[in-house]
């Protein structure tokens, strides 16, 4: 068999046993021993009065490196709108230039384009890195808010390069802005939806709790995954969490889910006629809300929810009572609207928010950024490359220099091309109101290697100028270079097929694939046990979650089952979730699952062996093959994670992927890993083991494909794994063609002479 180890954190198969065999721990820590961060989030957001920091890395910032003409640091700062600013400080950590005069040097320091503060720059006695704090007034700060830092530095009195070397400062991740806010209380009106269970202006990750009267039904848990996933979509790059709780109020923002004749402790609900969403404060607490979805039955809680995530913009008003829901027709595969279009080029223009995107001045030496997301399933063998069509502007420099314009994919330079002058050029000269009018249209074609591609890619346009200086007095460099993208320049992966080596638990770590290969979640089934712990729905709301905050799209044809009517659905992509759930499934369809843990056994087996071929660099190129069964079985009582990958015996072509921990706490920790894009990444082929910071990926079975390829690509891709077959295909063929031409010119020859 082949047990091929794929991915590890550095750690020989020998120590892994090792471990395995030797690890001890401790049982699961109850709620009542967690963390003070994870209590906060099992009871959601509570508006009060308090004081936070919050670092720039916390914000989505990195570190700053200010240097000569780029002398500009942002960084966007967002209120919740349940809550006000009392008060507000700016505590820089960073380190410049010992060369910079004091006194003449500073940082100005701006919110919402109106200056708020200078910060000094003192002379540099020590190397060490500097704090400095500068109190904001709080009436500049409104919802939306821009902090802009702009460096001010001078070296001599006499004349100086504006872009000289000795012109520098970093800004540390690690500085912080400290808000002291109060909580204002909304009013219970849905046409602030998502507000105030997510707030788009809160960059922090999404803690929502989500109540149930009792056990919840399949119905009932359907419509909470296509809630949770609304949600999930909503809070996009920040991930999200749903706690799930059984007749217990949080002490924060909740959503309640609950049918005519449900009691919820604390909460006096009465019976509806219909899907019904309603948003209501909580008992002397004003400013908690909870967003309340009712219905006679399971089936109105459903029809609740799709209207919650397809509908919620027609709402207002403290309760909504849903009449229909027409879902239309089902979504194409790989449609997301999150992910780059492949069937046909896409403009540039589809993938910025806003024109000037595309722009950039000497001033601004920021790259131009496009996201790309792509399916993970495009074919990219033997493509000749991604086309690119460039259209691009610039005021041409006075004389021939180094100035350039470069295309860079995933950081890796593609190609770059020389700005030249306007008499050097036969480009077309342009007259545009946002350009001199002696700006140049330059149009290029071009190829991308598609092995930079990923799922998630970044194509930069980078403008770099340069410009020449006779002396310093006489250099002067202005905003009047500038470069532009045309909107219409297009990229093109219309060419490449979706064909994929399954199982593969990287697309699924970092792309919910093959779950989100359908947006709207049409072939995907969630398969609990029958009696689901609340650690199974919270992970199963989370999925859901991810799933949509990657395609973009809540899913709203999401279905549920449990282990007993699984059959139900058989036909579609299974997600099973919980070690419960897992056993029972391996049990009635696959007594050979490769994996599998509970509290305390944890069961990793390796199935048949598999060819050179079919382990090709479609799986995991260079893997090297061990043709032996291999099982190890032990019992331990630390905490422990896996996912496993499969193919449906019910159904080939779909995929099982199962999520099992030993506790409920493990189950969430591994979330936390898949939301690091580092440990991610380390999830591949069919088994992953995950222990904290520990990731270990197996391949223990054969693999199958999903997609399709065209006839020629298909035949190519058999041969290329198998060259004495191609050789002697080779042979065949020719003396195949020598026979034909051999009887065809004797033929030939025999009626001339006939004639």
């Amino acid at each position: 068999m082949n047990f091929t180890r794929l991915v590890s954190s550095s750690m020989p198969m020998t120590a892994l046993l090792a471990v395995l065999f030797c690890a001890t721990g401790v049982q699961a820590a109850s709620m009542a021993d967690a963390s003070e961060q994870e209590a906060q989030a099992e009871q959601g957001f509570i508006p009060t009065a308090r004081s936070y920091a919050r670092s720039f890395s916390e914000m989505g910032a990195g570190s700053y490196e200010l240097i000569g003409l780029n002398n500009n640091a942002y960084l966007n700062v967002g209120v919740r709108a349940d809550e006000v600013v009392e008060s507000a400080t700016l505590e820089l950590n960073m380190s410049y230039s010992p060369a910079m005069l004091e006194g003449l040097s500073h940082f100005k320091v701006y919110l919402n384009n109106e200056v708020v503060g200078i910060i000094p720059l003192p002379k540099q006695t020590s190397p060490e890195p500097v704090v400095q704090r500068l109190n904001i007034d709080p009436r500049y700060f409104s919802d939306f808010n821009q902090l802009r830092l702009s460096l001010v530095g001078h070296y001599t009195l006499g004349c100086e390069d504006p872009a000289h070397t000795s012109l520098w400062a970093n800004i540390s991740k690690d500085s912080r802005l400290l808000l002291k806010v109060s909580p204002v209380t909304l009013p219970n009106d849905l046409a602030l939806l998502p507000a105030p269970f997510f707030d788009k202006r809160d960059n922090r990750r999404l803690n929502l709790p989500f109540v149930f009267s009792a056990q919840p039904s399949t119905d009932t848990l359907a419509a909470a995954g296509i809630a949770a996933s609304w949600f999930g979509q909503s809070a996009d790059y920040r991930s999200a969490r749903f706690p799930a709780t059984i007749n217990s109020l949080p002490a924060g923002h909740a959503v309640i889910f609950a049918k005519n004749g449900d009691r919820i402790r604390g909460l006096n609900l009465p019976s509806v006629s219909g899907p019904t969403i309603d948003i209501i404060s909580a008992y002397k607490r004003p400013a908690v809300k909870y967003l309340v979805i009712r219905g006679r039955d399971g089936g109105d809680l459903r029809k609740a929810a799709q209207a919650l995530a397809l509908g919620n913009v027609l709402m207002s008003g403290s309760q909504a009572q849903i009449r229909s829901v027409d879902l239309g027709k089902a979504r194409l595969a790989n449609d997301a609207p999150n992910w780059v279009r492949t069937t046909s080029p896409i403009r540039f223009a589809e993938l910025i928010k806003e024109p000037y995107e595309l722009q950039r001045s000497y001033a601004n030496r920021d790259p131009i950024r496009l996201n790309l997301r792509l399916p993970p399933d495009l074919f990219t063998w033997r493509v000749r490359g991604i086309d690119i069509d460039l259209r691009y502007r610039y005021t041409p420099p006075i004389s021939h220099d180094n100035s350039l314009l470069g295309v860079y994919l995933n950081n890796q330079l593609v190609t770059a091309y020389p700005l030249l002058p306007g008499q050097q050029t036969d480009a077309k000269q342009l007259n545009l109101p946002v350009l001199d009018e002696a700006s140049i249209q330059a149009k290029k074609v071009l190829s991308a290697p598609p092995f930079y591609v990923g799922v998630r890619n970044e194509l930069q346009l980078r403008y770099q100028p340069e410009v020449s200086k006779k002396n310093l007095c006489s250099s002067q460099i202005s905003d009047s270079l500038v470069a532009a993208i045309d909107p219409d320049s297009t990229i093109d992966f219309s060419r490449y097929p979706h064909y994929i080596a399954m199982p593969n638990l990287s697309v699924f770590a970092q792309a919910g694939f093959p779950f989100t290969r359908y947006a709207d979640l049409a072939q995907t089934a969630v398969v609990l046990s029958d009696k689901p712990s609340s650690g199974d729905i919270t992970a199963m709301l989370n999925s859901v979650a991810k799933f949509s905050a990657t395609t973009g799209f809540p899913g709203v044809r999401l279905s549920v089952a449990t282990v007993s009517t699984v059959d139900k659905v058989a036909d579609k992509d299974l997600l099973i979730i919980g070690s419960p759930a897992a056993i029972e499934i391996r049990t009635q369809w696959i007594p050979g699952l490769p994996s599998y843990m509970t509290r305390v056994m944890r069961v990793l087996r390796s199935s048949q062996a598999q060819t050179d071929t079919e382990s090709s660099w479609l799986t995991a190129q260079g893997d090297p093959i061990a043709r032996r069964d291999i099982t190890v079985m032990l019992s331990a009582n630390g905490e422990h994670s896996a996912l496993t990958s499969y193919q449906s015996p019910k159904s080939p072509g779909h995929t099982l992927v199962a999520l099992h921990a030993t506790s409920n706490d493990s189950l969430q920790k591994l979330f936390d890993a898949m939301d690091r894009n580092e440990l991610a990444e380390r999830m591949q082929g069919d088994v992953a083991l995950v222990n904290g910071e520990q990731v270990d990926s197996f391949r223990t079975q054969k693999i199958y494909h999903v997609g399709h390829l065209p006839v020629m690509t298909r035949m190519w891709l058999v041969f290329s794994g198998q060259p004495i077959l191609l050789a002697i295909a080779s042979i065949v063929l020719g003396l195949f063609v020598a026979m034909l031409m051999f009887f065809g010119l004797n033929y030939l020859a025999k009626r001339r002479l006939v004639k």
